[in-house]
Parts: C-alpha cells; sequence; structure tokens
C-alpha cells in the first residue's frame, strides 16, 4: 500500500510511513542506539517495540515504557490500537557495543 498524506491506509491501516515516523520519534526522544517497530496484526493496529537507549540506564521497566509511549502518544491516539509487546534496554543489558571477555 503507497503511504498517503495521513499516513493511514483504508480501513485505519498503518502505512510504512508511520512505522519509519514512530521510529525517528522513538530514536530522537530517547537518543535510541535501535529501535525496531513491527505491525505484528498485519493491519498495523497492533505493533510491537523493542528499544536499545542509554536513558533507561537505572531506570524501571514500567518508567522505560512510559518514555517510550510517550514519546509515540500521537500515533496511539490514531491508527496504533495497541502495542502487544515492548521490550526496553540498555546499550549493556543488549551487549551493544560490548567486547568479548578475553
Amino acid at each position: 500500500m503507497a503511504a498517503s498524506s495521513s499516513d493511514v491506509g483504508d480501513g485505519g491501516q498503518l502505512t510504512s510511513t508511520m512505522i519509519n515516523d514512530m521510529k525517528e520519534k522513538i530514536g530522537q526522544e530517547l537518543e535510541a542506539v535501535s529501535v525496531v517497530v513491527q505491525d505484528i496484526s498485519g493491519d498495523g493496529r497492533h505493533v510491537s517495540i523493542d528499544v536499545v537507549s542509554p536513558v533507561f540506564e537505572g531506570k524501571s521497566s514500567m518508567n522505560r515504557q512510559r518514555m517510550v509511549y510517550k514519546a509515540i502518544w500521537q500515533e496511539l491516539q490514531g491508527a496504533v490500537h495497541a502495542v502487544d509487546a515492548m521490550t526496553t534496554k540498555t546499550p549493556t543489558e543488549a551487549g551493544v557495543g560490548q567486547q568479548p571477555r578475553q
């Protein structure tokens, strides 16, 4: 489906443009090293989100999720019905940028 100016296709479907916008917002807001947003329902109404960010350091899982929701609040008011799965990790927890131990 081609992206429209409203970013929502026929039947309220989430387009690749809106998914990319969500990735960008999360990445910028949370200084993320990695962001993955996947349409898990096939119609864009349910997504999974995986974020790796240094700003999560020292934050509880609940607070990390709140930070992600805040970054994409606008999208959650429209085409996206629910975030069915969310993983939030620091770079250390994700093993990003770590050298193997010798």
